[in-house]
């Protein structure tokens, strides 16, 4: 594990163990399950010090990558998780951290074996979201001097998780050559940038996008059919968007700038606290399922690698049309 980019408390944390007496085969499996968190902070152009990293928040968005994009079993989240908390309980005691920020992660909550009602965003709760998305109301000072710029990236952000079920890395990772504005498609894409699967938008949702993309000044405007990202990362000091002169191209959105302004955003329009991405997606497979569309082309369509998370939503439906 000893290369540039591994952090010394990474390095320690391993040291440990081994000082603890665990055992050469635990170290190692230690040691690859960090690597993988480690690339994560490294995907989200983060530093391994940023007061961010060490922030429940941005763990979650870690796990749910796990959970959505890998289809990680229950079991394997437990490992990662009890992985991940030591580590941090290493920094914790190390005075890295001032807390554990893996105490407000609940693995179990997230894969119970049944849906509930609370796990899905009702009709009210999707009107009330979209419609503050376009409005200025509850904004501050220079929170309204970022709307103009912000409105329609915003709502285009929560128009693909809630229409199409996008996940906060499918959406993170979208770049110009996976969307076509003339053909009114999206093409989803899978970590190592081979196509997954072509969503068909709506005339509206189309032109929302197209609408947030040419409203970005044209000096720092993603390039069409290239590998710029579709969603561009905002300066609220400047008030414009950021350019990464590393890459020399727009800077990417990541997925923890992008939960944070759900959360931002769901509490701006006074709804219940813990609605997610999660939420949104969820929402949108449910919705799916109700047209009576054959189940393996809804499994194809949301990208889900096994038929054992659409039974949960069938399981779900059956449920509430009993009742």
């Amino acid at each position: 594990m000893g290369n540039h980019e591994t952090p010394k408390d990474a390095i320690a944390f391993l040291t440990d163990l081994e000082f603890r007496g665990k055992q050469p085969s635990t170290v190692k499996r230690y040691k690859y399950d960090l690597e993988d968190y480690l690339a994560w902070i490294r995907v989200n152009e983060l530093g391994y010090d940023d007061q961010q990293v060490y922030t429940t928040d941005f763990i979650q968005t870690y796990f749910d990558f796990l959970i959505t994009e890998r289809s990680y079993s229950y079991r394997t989240l437990k490992r990662v998780y009890s992985v991940l908390k030591q580590y941090h309980l290493f920094l914790y005691s190390q005075r890295k951290c001032l807390t554990n920020p893996m105490n407000g992660i609940e693995i179990d909550n997230i894969l119970d074996d049944s849906f509930t009602e609370e796990m899905f965003l009702s009709k009210q709760e999707r009107e009330t979201l979209l419609n503050i998305l376009s409005s200025p109301e509850g904004l501050t000072e220079n929170q309204l001097k970022a709307f103009p710029y912000l409105s329609k990236r915003n709502l285009g952000i929560i128009t693909l998780m809630i229409n199409y079920g996008l996940s906060l890395h499918e959406v993170s990772a979208l770049s110009m050559s996976h969307l076509s504005f003339i053909n009114r498609e999206l093409k989803v894409i899978t970590n190592n940038d081979l196509t997954k699967r072509t969503i068909s938008l709506s005339n509206e949702d189309s032109e929302l996008l197209y609408d947030y993309y040419t409203s970005i000044p044209s000096a720092v405007r993603p390039v069409q059919h290239t590998g710029d990202p579709f969603f561009v990362a905002f300066d609220f000091k400047r008030l414009t968007y950021r350019w990464s002169y590393e890459t020399n191209k727009p800077k990417r959105l990541t997925e923890i700038a992008i939960q944070k302004m759900i959360r931002q955003e769901i509490a701006r329009a006074g709804l219940r606290k813990g609605i997610s991405a999660q939420h949104f997606r969820r929402t949108a497979i449910l919705n799916q399922l109700k047209t009576n569309q054959n189940a393996e082309d809804i499994q194809h369509h949301f990208g889900m690698k096994t038929s054992l998370t659409l039974n949960r939503y069938l399981d779900y439906l059956q449920t509430t049309a009993s009742h």
